[in-house]
């Protein structure tokens, strides 16, 4: 009997598709077969068949296969196909599949959804990012800067860009503010666009100097701008208080007051207080806001408050009341969570929960009887990452509305310890 099945066993495996057969067909089906979730034995194999595969369509599915293994001991093999093939759009898969190493992802549409074009899961706008706890293999990040400075074309370096974002690649920062200065650059405009947008994202002041060098670019200008409040280069205070004086762009000229709102730099509120009177409501709102950020008496906020007629001036001052000390008026800035001004309140909430040690309000509101509002505040707790909120979270995994259950599973996976 035994022999028996020792026979059905080699027949059974002799019949399964092979990564070494001729057919083209029976290759594909092996690599389908293999590129199983946490299945680390089939890796060696793949990467292996990957560097004898002739057809392009067959190594990409190979390349993509190994993304749905997920598992870190393919990396040696993606990066080389990052770096080596000579078809795009397997590079660019190497690129996404990478990323899925280190960002595990929902594949709803199906592992092989990317046949007849790439993923661009890790291009959105709200594109997902590492965990704080997860360490990223330092040759990963190191060779996509290599791609962002040898690759030929230019939606591969762009996406390298993006995937830098991803990781959280700060140890990068230093050879990307090179890349925003080099000249290979300057005819791509999407490059450098995206190169602003992810320095911005790391806040950190080195970025500062190469950023204001940008301010009047009449292609990455505004995004310069933007960048520069976001990384906290104060230094650049007097090139933003200058330019806001001087441009007759109404848009520019907002951008550097929303920056110097955020520099907190002690010379501006003598250049902020007068703006509380102004015309504009924006200016108002964002005089509000950088005083908020000062050390500022916002007493009379309370009354200003009351009889402001603009929203966003309004929930601008609530937030200089509240971190304050005023609690009380959260409540402005919850209820206005579904509202269309919620982008504004959120961005506040995240400040004062994340910066100014003020979670404790995030949590009293999560009961709030208006389902687009816990959806928002469970966002909010789950970029503040505090594992204190754990069990503020929770219960509402079993939420009654469905996205505000989803909402607060996605919040758990980023309450890890800082």
């Amino acid at each position: 009997m035994k022999s028996v099945l020792v026979l059905v066993g080699l027949y059974l495996a002799a019949q399964a598709p092979s990564l070494e057969s001729p057919s083209p067909e029976e290759r594909r089906e092996a690599v389908r077969s293999l590129a199983v979730l946490g299945n680390r034995d089939a890796v060696p194999g793949l990467v292996e068949a990957y560097r004898n595969e002739p057809l392009g369509d067959i190594r990409r599915e190979i390349v993509a296969g190994l993304g749905r293994i997920r598992d870190r001991s393919a990396a040696a093999g993606l990066i080389d196909a990052m770096r080596t093939d000579f078809v795009r759009d397997i590079r660019l898969q190497a690129i996404d599949s990478l990323l899925r190493l280190y960002i595990p992802i929902a594949d709803d549409e199906g592992f092989f959804s990317f046949f007849g074009g790439v993923a661009r899961v890790f291009s959105d706008e709200e594109r997902p990012r590492v965990s704080p706890n997860v360490t990223v293999d330092a040759d990963v990040p190191a060779a996509l800067v290599r791609v962002l400075q040898e690759d030929f074309d230019a939606e591969v370096r762009l996406e390298a860009v993006h995937a830098l974002g991803s990781l959280a690649a700060t140890d990068q920062l230093t050879a990307m503010v090179a890349e925003l200065e080099s000249p290979r650059h300057r005819e791509y405009g999407e490059v450098r666009l995206a190169l602003i947008e992810t320095l911005a994202e790391f806040e950190d002041p080195a970025a500062g100097p190469a950023l204001t060098l940008l301010i009047r670019d009449s292609r990455v200008g505004d995004a310069a701008i933007d960048a520069i409040g976001r990384v906290g280069y104060r230094e650049a205070y007097p090139q933003l208080s200058n330019l806001f004086r001087s441009s007759p762009d109404g848009g520019v000229r907002e951008r550097a007051l929303q920056s110097i709102a955020l520099l907190r730099h002690p010379d501006a509120t003598a250049f902020l207080e007068p703006l509380l009177d102004s015309r504009e409501a924006k200016e108002r709102e964002l005089a509000a806001e950088g005083l908020a950020r000062l050390d500022y008496d916002p007493s009379s906020f309370a009354i200003r408050i009351d009889r402001e007629d603009d929203d966003g001036v309004r929930l601008a001052q609530a937030f200089a009341l509240v971190r304050s000390g005023q609690s009380a008026f959260v409540d402005l800035l919850v209820e206005a969570l579904d509202t269309r001004r919620w982008p504004q309140a959120e961005a506040y909430l995240y400040e004062l929960g994340r910066f100014e040690d003020r979670i404790e309000l995030i949590h009293l509101h999560l009961r709030n009887p208006d389902a687009d509002v816990r959806e928002r505040l469970l966002r909010v707790l789950g970029r503040i990452g505090n594992p204190e909120s754990r069990p503020h979270v929770e219960p509402l995994t079993m939420d009654r509305n469905a996205d505000v259950a989803a909402a607060a599973v996605a919040a758990l996976r980023q309450l890890v310890s800082r």
